[in-house]
């Protein structure tokens, strides 16, 4: 059987042990003495409480466990030939004993089966069982007389005692744990093989011996304590399940011979029934002797193992730690080594031997002046500091004290030293390279900022100072577009942070800087960053060269030799004509630069959009037009129609900027455009897609609102002629009019009946309507839910008419007061309150619990009825929702309900949960703040 596991009984091995239970019942009744009605040996009691022990939790597994018991060991009663009144009683008897037992057994269990794994679970067993047997001997006291069974105190004490051996012997062969069998005291594990394989042989044999010198021989009397030093032996080498087993063994041997007239204790005159009496307590007594000195000693030896384990653990942790440790003992010379991993061996430069029992002072030295073992003498905690090795000056280290034992005569500190020696050169060699670094930046003739990953300037140098007249202490800290040296757009700073260049080349790009005085001039920008051993981004550093007279000589040539491919860049001289142009021109407007160049630039326009945006189609009045807003800062980007080569009109974001600088005369214009054709076209789908949308959305809330004034409608037409049916028939039902036959009255009952539930269909249905369109107005008032709960249940006592339903109602004794529409949560507790018991069979269990936590007030509704599948509970509060197993147990209703409950407890502010599963009843709680 799988106990040895604590895990409980399967259905099979349920009805293997039931097939036990019949068969050793069957044996003990046909082998007992002659002229004694009761059998003096029954280990079907042990089989039973195994059983009843390892059953899974549950009332009605509980429930076919004793039925199986009764039948089992009334059958087995039969079969051996008593009456079926007798064995009906022992039936019974038996079961009663084995419930109260292995009750016991599994209430005094924390978690998982119960089992027999050390003295207490011995001593819960020892109860356990004198409560049982109790049980049966008082049963028997009482039916002994009536069923002829014999005198009942005998009857009584031979039951006791036999059932009393039983359980003690077959309980613990079942439920003791199996566990690796370990050598007490030995550094291993395990036994050897050989002699485990010698060993359990030579005991059984010993234990043989010594049954059979002693219960084959009827006047061995003075030797009934030999059995048990072999059974000792057992208990104190081979465990406590081998100890068990053999303790059943040895019963069943001695029980058999004692029968038979055999044994010590059948030679001494006292007669079969007496002297299987005494064989009983002698085998009581021999459990009580062995068996427990057998747990004792498991017990012992596993708390070995695991002091055994820790230690093996902390000796690996030691010696394969790859930090320096090292074990001092306090000593009246002084604070001495008393162990070394190899790893302070390599660190300290000195062999192990010389290590171990060397003053720690003479191989650490700690900074500050004084010893280790100054800085711990008088203190109970660690210390951590640095120091270095004696003779090695150059060599750092990092050291960590603490305290491992608490004895007071002779203290044992762990210290722990971690080489930091390339750790400081390393800082060093930093320190030496910022310094470097910063007499680099301070002697180099051009603008160097370097910022931090969110554009903010962490240093400068001291030619930008020079260079702008803006100090370290202005610029550190602000973001570069803060400032009027760096672009000051996100537009011109995104090549650098949010497009870094992967291949690790400088990014170069040119912008006009104003100096503190506000001096105008141009810069080359060269930026890149700074990445970590990760490759990921640290830093910016911008680099500005003056290009200022550079740039005014270079001029249209240097923009557009710095032009990018996919972009159209014209470049026009005073009067607008076109003077130079790109590939990205030639590639959008499909010509040559050959035909383009020497052209009006307003030739490359929609002569009807000019005409629309500026009145005019004159070319020298069109560029005076563009170009009149024209100052120092780029134009902002705009769409215009472009005509190419072959007539086609293609739609261009373009700018329009004058070039040039404060140094030098303007030399003419420089046009950027870029092709947003099919961006446009694409933009314009997704507004007409859009609007298609928003359209189909407002039918279906026109849709909506019909249905919704459809259901109205056809509720409110319903409502009054089924009123008016339901009205005549209790006039019909009451005889008002006239005397109903006897034969009517069911007919009138059912009229009235389903009339009523089509009333409360429209009522829920016009109640649903009115919460879609708002037109249901809520009562605010203090409302008392204890109260409310009160008058509900009054109203559920007539559907519980006729029902086995366990209903129990708890509230608190003062009033539970929130703010809303009385009759609406009155609503909500009797609709989950009639579901309850609706979806619940008889027998079943309904509760109603109403409390207070957290400024809210919880309603709980629970029952072990049929229950709602998980796959199904996301449409729950959905209107017309009924589960499928309502639908495969034909249970009336709409599956309005809920969803009538889910919409009162939201616009009260609330919310409601459920848990719940297929078959394993429902949970629903709703929570609602309470009043202030």
């Amino acid at each position: 059987m799988p106990t040895t596991r604590r895990a409980h009984l399967s259905a099979p091995w349920s009805a293997v042990v039931l097939v036990a239970v019949y068969a050793v019942g069957l044996g003990s009744v046909v082998l007992r003495p002659d002229d004694n009605p009761v059998a003096v040996w029954w280990p079907a009691a042990g089989l039973s409480v195994v059983l009843v022990a390892l059953t899974r939790p549950g009332r009605r597994e509980l429930l076919l466990v004793a039925l199986a018991l009764v039948v089992a060991t009334g059958l087995s009663n039969l079969t051996g030939g008593r009456s079926w009144q007798v064995s009906a009683f022992f039936g019974v008897a038996n079961t009663a004993e084995a419930l109260v037992a292995g009750l016991l057994l599994r209430a005094s269990t924390a978690a998982g089966a119960p089992r027999v794994g050390d003295l207490r679970d011995l001593l819960r067993l020892v109860v356990a069982t004198v409560l049982g047997a109790a049980t049966i001997a008082v049963m028997l006291l009482v039916a002994a007389g009536p069923l002829d069974l014999g005198v009942p105190v005998e009857v009584a004490r031979t039951v006791f005692t036999s059932h009393a051996a039983a359980v003690l012997l077959v309980v613990p062969a079942a439920l003791v744990p199996r566990r690796p069998r370990t050598r007490p005291g030995s550094a291993e594990q395990t036994e050897p093989r050989g002699a485990a394989r010698l060993e359990l042989p030579a005991q059984v044999a010993a234990t043989a011996l010594a049954t059979a010198a002693v219960f084959l021989p009827q006047d061995a009397l003075p030797l009934t304590f030999v059995p048990l030093v072999p059974l000792t032996w057992a208990a104190l080498r081979l465990g406590p399940r081998v100890t068990a087993l053999e303790l059943v063994v040895f019963a069943g041997t001695v029980t058999v011979l004692t029968q038979r007239a055999e044994g010590p204790f059948a030679g001494n005159g006292l007669g079969p029934v007496a002297a299987a009496g005494i064989a009983q307590a002698y085998l009581a007594c021999a459990v009580l002797l062995t068996l427990p000195l057998a747990l004792l000693l498991d017990e012992r030896n596993r708390l070995f193992d695991a002091i055994r384990s820790e230690r093996r653990l902390f000796r690996a942790n030691f010696t394969d730690s790859l930090v320096g440790q090292l074990l001092l003992r306090q000593t009246a010379a002084g604070l001495v080594v008393d162990e070394a991993n190899q790893t302070a061996v390599d660190l300290l430069g000195r062999p192990h031997d010389d290590l171990v029992g060397c003053d720690v002072d003479e191989v650490v030295v700690v900074e500050g002046g004084s010893g280790l073992a100054a800085r711990l003498r008088g203190t109970g905690a660690g210390w951590r500091g640095q120091g270095s090795v004696v003779g090695r000056r150059d060599a750092r280290l990092s050291i960590s004290v603490s305290r491992i034992s608490a004895g007071a005569d002779s203290p044992v500190w762990s210290v722990q030293l971690l080489d930091v020696t390339a750790e400081q050169l390393a800082h060093r060699r930093l320190m030496d390279a910022e310094k470097l670094t910063s007499a680099t930046l301070d002697t180099t003739a051009c603008i160097i900022l370097v910022t931090d990953l969110e554009a903010r300037i962490v240093r400068v140098n001291a030619a930008t100072t020079e260079m702008t007249g803006y100090t370290e202490a202005d610029l550190v800290g602000r973001r570069l577009w803060e400032t009027t040296l760096a672009p000051d757009s996100a537009h011109d700073l995104e090549t650098l942070f949010l497009w870094p260049n992967r291949s690790g080349a400088p990014v170069v790009r040119e912008h006009d800087a104003v100096a503190l005085g506000g001096e105008r001039r141009r810069i080359l920008w060269s930026n890149n960053m700074v990445r970590d051993e990760e490759g990921l981004p640290a830093y910016a550093v911008l680099t500005g060269i003056d290009v200022t007279t550079e740039r005014a000589s270079a001029g249209l040539v240097t923009h557009l030799m710095q032009a990018a491919v996919s972009t159209a860049i014209v470049g026009l001289d005073a009067r607008g004509r076109i003077s130079v142009v790109n590939s990205g021109a030639e590639h959008l407007l499909r010509r040559e630069s050959v035909d383009l160049v020497g052209l009006p630039f307003t030739m490359l326009l929609d002569p009807e959009q000019l005409q629309e945006r500026l009145g005019c189609a004159d070319h020298d009045a069109v560029f005076a037009a563009l170009t009149a807003s024209l100052g120092e800062e780029e134009q902002p980007s705009r769409d215009w129609w472009w005509v190419d080569g072959e007539g086609e009109r293609r739609v261009v974001s373009m700018s329009l900027s004058a070039t040039g600088s404060e140094v030098s005369a303007q030399v003419g214009f420089l046009c950027v455009g870029r092709d947003v054709t099919e961006q446009r076209r694409t933009q314009d789908l997704v507004v007409a897609a859009l609007e298609k949308e928003r359209t189909a959305v407002e039918r279906l809330q026109a849709i909506d609102e019909a249905k919704n004034e459809f259901v109205s409608t056809v509720s409110h037409e319903l409502r009054t002629p089924v009123t008016s049916i339901v009205g005549y028939t209790e006039l019909l039902q009451d005889g008002t009019l006239v005397a109903p036959a006897d034969d009517q009255l069911p007919l009138l009952d059912s009229i009235a009946r389903n009339g009523q539930r089509l009333i409360v269909l429209c009522n829920d249905l016009l109640l649903l309507s009115g919460l879609d369109s708002g037109e249901v107005s809520w009562q605010a008032e203090e409302v008392d839910l204890a109260g409310l709960l009160e008058a509900v249940q009054e109203a559920t006592a007539a559907l519980l008419v006729g029902r086995d339903l366990d209903v129990t109602w708890q509230r608190p004794p003062h009033p539970v007061v929130t703010l809303g529409d009385g009759a609406q949560l009155e609503r909500v507790m009797l609709n989950l309150v009639a579901n309850a018991v609706k979806f619940t069979e008889d027998v079943g269990v309904v509760r109603v619990r109403l409390e207070t936590t957290a400024g809210e007030a919880v309603l709980v509704v629970s029952d072990t009825g049929i229950g709602i599948p998980i796959e199904e509970q996301d449409g729950l509060f959905e209107r017309f929702f009924r589960s499928s197993t309502a639908q495969e147990q034909a249970i009336q209703g709409t599956g309005l309900g809920l969803s009538i409950v889910a919409s009162v407890v939201q616009a009260h502010g609330g919310s409601i949960a459920v848990r719940s599963a297929h078959l394993e009843g429902s949970t629903f709680t709703v929570r609602l703040p309470l009043q202030a």
